[in-house]
């Protein structure tokens, strides 16, 4: 694997150590569960952290095969977004079992600061693998 392919997935460990490292940091100053409601499980968090890591990885990789898109880092804020609050409304929803829960649990969270500082969080990674990825490399054959 070559260090242009290695990137995105570097980045994309980063990125998700980022996401626990802020909810961590936000749980501690503002006193709060990152899923506030109690029956939710275990994994409902992990799993929206892996959802948001997983279509970060999506975009790092679409930055380092071409960086000069511009508009990318706004479109990923929010679909990383969209993408975690899918996930913990569909989960939470199989565990309330009530369809009533994918609307409840969107409106509590969508304004979320757990939510929308992991959305935030991945723009200036995203403009870091774009500028690594526009490195010139030493020895490069090209």
């Amino acid at each position: 694997m070559g260090a242009g392919r290695l990137l995105p997935f570097l980045v994309a460990v980063v990125y998700g150590a980022c996401i626990v490292a802020c909810w961590g940091l936000t749980s501690l100053v503002t006193d709060t569960d990152v899923i506030r409601y109690p029956d939710a499980g275990p994994l409902l968090g992990p799993a929206m952290a892996l959802a948001a890591g997983l279509v970060a990885l999506g975009w790092f990789t679409r930055v380092a095969r071409s960086p000069q898109r511009r508009g990318t880092a706004v479109l990923a804020a929010v679909t990383i977004w969209a993408a975690m609050l899918v996930v913990g409304a569909v989960g939470y929803t199989l565990t309330r079992g009530s369809v009533a829960w994918l609307l409840l649990f969107a409106g509590d969270y969508a304004a979320s600061p757990f939510l929308l500082l992991p959305a935030v969080l991945v723009i200036p990674l995203l403009f870091a693998a774009g500028a690594l990825a526009r490195t010139p490399k030493p020895f490069d054959p090209r």
